[in-house]
């Protein structure tokens, strides 16, 4: 057995021929407030994402106690298990898939109870193997973001995936900063990822203003993963500065669905616009001067000028040589009848 090509999610398939699946990850923007977290989940669905995501933990779980300060600055930042509850059965009736990210263990038991159709393994389990094969147990697809790693760790990642039967993997190429410098992004590492994976890729953006969305999308990936905040300029936080808004969500996933149809079917070919182009912007092989009856016609006789309704170019070598039945006027097209 090897990793799947195309990946289910309840009603979506993702990869190869497929639609980009859209994440919009709202994290913690919430700030703890449940009112604020549902207009997260109606902002998902209003700008057309197909997955609303959020991350659950518990703080004292999560960080040690020697960094109090971190502590206190993400307590405030849970929803109880009751409210994420809620979320998803909010994201259910608005058509969205419900998504979570559990920082420690005992948020499993959260991700059993909520019946996730899919598990997120954000970038800070790197080398957390215990943890993630704790996730992967789950039974469910794994989407696992790929931030501060080099791909000799992505390989060691994957070879624990197979060697745990874990065949539904999605792969996001990520780089952790917030936001990230634009010569830092490295989209083109997506392009190593899949030289050596098989399974679908995508991008996880922490770029200021999601260009680097777009770019990724144009190149191939096939999952984006966008934060997104409804509050802006929030003190002791760092997810609004690489987040869209209400405002500018929409456009960007607007945007992301042109990309897709813009990229086409792989194969080079005359398309169906073009067929008017053909007879106006191509060219026709017409007498440079004006020519008798009978003349034999040399290269100098001809000339290639629009539109292309007539003899094109590459058949000049079969009108060199040969004679007219009736006069041409400068200008005019050659025809295979009037030649002998």
């Amino acid at each position: 057995m090897s990793f799947k090509k195309i990946i289910n999610i309840e009603n979506k398939k993702i990869g190869v021929d497929n639609p980009c699946y859209i994440i919009a990850e709202a994290g913690v923007s919430h700030f703890g407030d449940f009112e604020l977290a549902k207009d997260l989940v109606d902002m998902s669905c209003e700008s057309g994402a197909d997955v609303f995501k959020t991350q659950i933990f518990n703080v004292d779980e999560l960080i040690s106690k020697n960094a109090e300060e971190w502590k206190t600055r993400l307590r405030p930042r849970n929803l109880s298990f009751s409210q994420i509850e809620s979320l998803k059965e909010r994201c259910e009736k608005k058509g969205l898939i419900f998504l979570a990210t559990a920082h420690d263990e005992s948020r499993l038991e959260w991700l059993s109870k909520l019946n996730v159709s899919s598990v997120k393994i954000g970038s800070g389990e790197k080398n957390n193997y215990d943890f993630i094969k704790k996730l992967g147990f789950l039974k469910k697809p794994l989407i696992i973001s790929t931030g501060m790693y080099n791909n000799r760790e992505v390989k060691n990642l994957l070879e624990l995936c197979l060697k745990n039967k874990f065949y539904e993997i999605i792969l996001l190429h990520c780089v952790t900063s917030y936001p990230v410098p634009l010569d830092q992004i490295n989209l083109s590492a997506m392009d190593q990822m899949k030289k050596y994976f098989p399974g679908p890729i995508g991008y996880s953006d922490h770029s200021k203003d999601g260009s680097a969305v777009l770019a990724a999308v144009a190149r191939g990936a096939k999952v984006i993963e966008r934060h997104i905040t409804i509050l802006k300029n929030v003190p002791n936080a760092q997810d609004w500065k690489v987040s869209s808004t209400p405002k500018n969500f929409p456009r960007l996933i607007k945007s992301i669905r042109s990309i897709e149809k813009m990229i086409g079917n792989k194969h080079k070919d005359v398309l169906p616009c073009e067929n008017n182009g053909t007879k106006w912007a191509l060219k026709s092989l017409v007498a440079s001067s004006n020519l008798s009856k009978g003349k034999k016609i040399l290269e100098k006789d001809i000339q290639a000028k629009r539109p292309g309704t007539g003899i094109p170019p590459l058949e000049k070598d079969k009108i060199i040589g040969r004679k007219l039945k009736k006069s041409m006027l400068e200008g005019d097209f050659f025809d295979f009848d009037n030649l002998i």
